[in-house]
Protein backbone atom coordinates (compact mmCIF):
# COMPACT_ATOMS: atom_id res chain seq x y z
CA UNK A 1 0.00 0.00 0.00
CA UNK A 2 1.16 3.42 -0.85
CA UNK A 3 1.31 6.35 1.32
CA UNK A 4 -1.74 8.04 -0.69
CA UNK A 5 -3.75 5.24 -0.30
CA UNK A 6 -3.36 4.58 3.50
CA UNK A 7 -4.08 7.91 4.33
CA UNK A 8 -7.13 8.16 2.07
CA UNK A 9 -8.41 4.82 3.96
CA UNK A 10 -7.45 6.26 7.41
CA UNK A 11 -9.51 9.40 6.78
CA UNK A 12 -11.77 7.65 6.10
CA UNK A 13 -11.72 5.11 9.07
CA UNK A 14 -12.26 8.49 11.06
CA UNK A 15 -14.83 9.70 9.02
CA UNK A 16 -16.94 6.15 9.16
CA UNK A 17 -16.14 6.26 13.35
CA UNK A 18 -17.40 9.97 13.60
CA UNK A 19 -20.47 9.90 11.46
CA UNK A 20 -22.71 8.32 13.39
CA UNK A 21 -21.76 11.34 16.16
CA UNK A 22 -21.81 13.99 13.77
CA UNK A 23 -25.29 14.08 13.27
CA UNK A 24 -26.62 12.37 17.34
CA UNK A 25 -30.00 11.19 16.90
CA UNK A 26 -31.82 7.83 18.49
CA UNK A 27 -31.46 6.16 15.72
CA UNK A 28 -27.51 6.42 15.57
CA UNK A 29 -27.79 5.75 18.96
CA UNK A 30 -29.24 2.66 18.44
CA UNK A 31 -26.79 1.77 15.82
CA UNK A 32 -23.76 2.46 18.03
CA UNK A 33 -25.34 0.43 20.84
CA UNK A 34 -26.58 -2.57 18.74
CA UNK A 35 -22.62 -2.60 17.01
CA UNK A 36 -21.09 -2.46 20.56
CA UNK A 37 -22.94 -5.97 21.71
CA UNK A 38 -23.92 -6.94 17.93
CA UNK A 39 -23.39 -10.83 17.48
CA UNK A 40 -23.78 -10.17 13.70
CA UNK A 41 -21.49 -7.72 13.62
CA UNK A 42 -18.73 -9.37 16.01
CA UNK A 43 -18.91 -13.16 14.19
CA UNK A 44 -18.17 -10.80 10.56
CA UNK A 45 -15.26 -9.02 12.56
CA UNK A 46 -13.56 -11.60 14.19
CA UNK A 47 -13.59 -13.99 11.35
CA UNK A 48 -12.01 -10.80 8.96
CA UNK A 49 -9.39 -10.34 12.06
CA UNK A 50 -8.76 -13.62 12.48
CA UNK A 51 -7.83 -14.34 8.33
CA UNK A 52 -6.45 -11.14 8.23
CA UNK A 53 -4.14 -12.22 11.40
CA UNK A 54 -3.34 -15.94 10.43
CA UNK A 55 -2.92 -14.69 6.59
CA UNK A 56 -0.04 -12.46 7.96
CA UNK A 57 1.17 -14.95 10.08
CA UNK A 58 1.81 -17.68 6.99
CA UNK A 59 3.86 -15.11 5.32
CA UNK A 60 6.10 -14.84 7.97
CA UNK A 61 9.81 -16.19 7.11
CA UNK A 62 11.61 -19.47 8.53
CA UNK A 63 14.29 -16.94 10.54
CA UNK A 64 10.65 -15.40 12.39
CA UNK A 65 9.15 -18.92 14.16
CA UNK A 66 11.21 -21.31 12.29
CA UNK A 67 9.20 -24.77 12.92
CA UNK A 68 6.66 -23.06 15.23
CA UNK A 69 4.63 -21.27 12.55
CA UNK A 70 2.11 -23.68 11.88
CA UNK A 71 1.32 -24.07 15.85
CA UNK A 72 1.02 -20.58 15.78
CA UNK A 73 -1.34 -20.20 13.05
CA UNK A 74 -3.60 -23.09 14.54
CA UNK A 75 -3.40 -21.55 17.63
CA UNK A 76 -4.35 -18.28 17.19
CA UNK A 77 -7.05 -19.46 14.55
CA UNK A 78 -8.53 -21.53 17.02
CA UNK A 79 -8.29 -18.68 19.73
CA UNK A 80 -10.45 -16.36 17.26
CA UNK A 81 -12.79 -19.18 15.90
CA UNK A 82 -13.11 -20.20 19.92
CA UNK A 83 -13.53 -16.23 20.77
CA UNK A 84 -16.95 -16.35 18.80
CA UNK A 85 -18.87 -19.23 21.03
CA UNK A 86 -16.91 -18.16 24.47
CA UNK A 87 -16.08 -14.42 24.42
CA UNK A 88 -18.53 -12.68 22.55
CA UNK A 89 -19.67 -10.00 25.55
CA UNK A 90 -18.23 -6.92 23.37
CA UNK A 91 -16.64 -9.31 20.70
CA UNK A 92 -17.32 -6.88 17.88
CA UNK A 93 -15.71 -4.44 19.56
CA UNK A 94 -12.23 -6.26 20.33
CA UNK A 95 -12.57 -7.76 16.52
CA UNK A 96 -12.89 -3.96 15.19
CA UNK A 97 -9.87 -3.03 17.26
CA UNK A 98 -7.82 -6.01 16.32
CA UNK A 99 -8.78 -4.71 12.21
CA UNK A 100 -7.55 -1.19 12.91
CA UNK A 101 -4.15 -2.67 14.36
CA UNK A 102 -3.75 -4.67 11.89
CA UNK A 103 -4.59 -1.73 9.56
CA UNK A 104 -2.41 0.71 11.43
CA UNK A 105 0.44 -1.78 10.92
CA UNK A 106 -0.19 -0.69 6.97
CA UNK A 107 -0.63 2.71 6.97
CA UNK A 108 2.32 3.01 9.44
CA UNK A 109 4.51 0.67 7.33
CA UNK A 110 3.81 2.82 3.93
CA UNK A 111 4.68 6.43 6.03
CA UNK A 112 8.17 4.27 7.01
CA UNK A 113 11.23 6.20 5.17
CA UNK A 114 8.90 8.31 3.01
CA UNK A 115 9.86 12.16 2.34
CA UNK A 116 7.24 14.16 3.05
CA UNK A 117 7.20 15.82 6.51
CA UNK A 118 3.17 16.17 6.39
CA UNK A 119 2.83 11.94 6.65
CA UNK A 120 3.62 13.24 10.05
CA UNK A 121 -0.14 13.64 10.13
CA UNK A 122 -1.06 11.07 9.25
CA UNK A 123 0.91 8.26 11.33
CA UNK A 124 0.36 10.67 14.39
CA UNK A 125 -3.32 9.72 13.79
CA UNK A 126 -2.42 6.04 13.05
CA UNK A 127 -0.69 5.94 16.48
CA UNK A 128 -3.88 7.35 17.63
CA UNK A 129 -6.24 4.87 16.88
CA UNK A 130 -3.05 2.01 17.95
CA UNK A 131 -3.43 3.59 21.84
CA UNK A 132 -7.77 3.81 21.73
CA UNK A 133 -7.85 -0.03 20.17
CA UNK A 134 -5.20 -1.13 22.67
CA UNK A 135 -7.48 0.08 25.67
CA UNK A 136 -10.51 -0.41 24.26
CA UNK A 137 -9.57 -4.01 23.37
CA UNK A 138 -8.42 -4.65 27.02
CA UNK A 139 -11.14 -2.90 28.13
CA UNK A 140 -14.19 -3.30 25.86
CA UNK A 141 -17.20 -2.20 27.91
CA UNK A 142 -15.58 1.67 28.24
CA UNK A 143 -16.63 1.68 24.42
CA UNK A 144 -19.86 1.73 25.97
CA UNK A 145 -19.98 4.43 28.67
CA UNK A 146 -17.51 6.50 25.77
CA UNK A 147 -20.70 6.28 23.91
CA UNK A 148 -23.39 6.75 26.13
CA UNK A 149 -20.93 9.61 27.59
CA UNK A 150 -20.94 11.05 24.33
CA UNK A 151 -24.68 10.80 23.77
CA UNK A 152 -25.84 11.92 26.84
CA UNK A 153 -25.41 15.99 25.50
CA UNK A 154 -26.02 15.93 22.03
CA UNK A 155 -23.05 18.72 21.70
CA UNK A 156 -20.46 16.14 23.22
CA UNK A 157 -21.59 13.37 20.33
CA UNK A 158 -21.29 16.44 17.51
CA UNK A 159 -18.16 17.95 18.69
CA UNK A 160 -16.67 14.12 18.66
CA UNK A 161 -18.15 13.46 15.23
CA UNK A 162 -16.57 17.24 14.25
CA UNK A 163 -13.33 16.64 15.02
CA UNK A 164 -13.11 13.18 13.47
CA UNK A 165 -14.62 14.81 10.68
CA UNK A 166 -12.20 17.71 10.31
CA UNK A 167 -9.47 15.01 10.60
CA UNK A 168 -10.39 12.96 7.85
CA UNK A 169 -10.30 16.38 5.86
CA UNK A 170 -6.95 17.14 6.77
CA UNK A 171 -6.10 13.42 5.66
CA UNK A 172 -7.36 14.71 2.21
CA UNK A 173 -5.77 17.91 2.04
CA UNK A 174 -2.28 16.26 3.29
CA UNK A 175 -2.20 14.01 0.13
CA UNK A 176 -1.90 17.53 -1.77
CA UNK A 177 1.30 17.92 -0.49
CA UNK A 178 3.21 14.13 -1.39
Amino acid sequence: MNLYISTYLLGLIYLLAGLPFLFPSEGSRKFVGGFLRGKKWALYLTLAATAWFVYILSQLGEADFGDYKLWLILIFGGAGLLSIKFLDDFLSVRALCVILLLACRAFIDSAFMQEPEARKIMVAGAYFLVVACMYFGCLPYRARDLSEWLYAKPARAKAFGIATAAYAVICVLITFSY
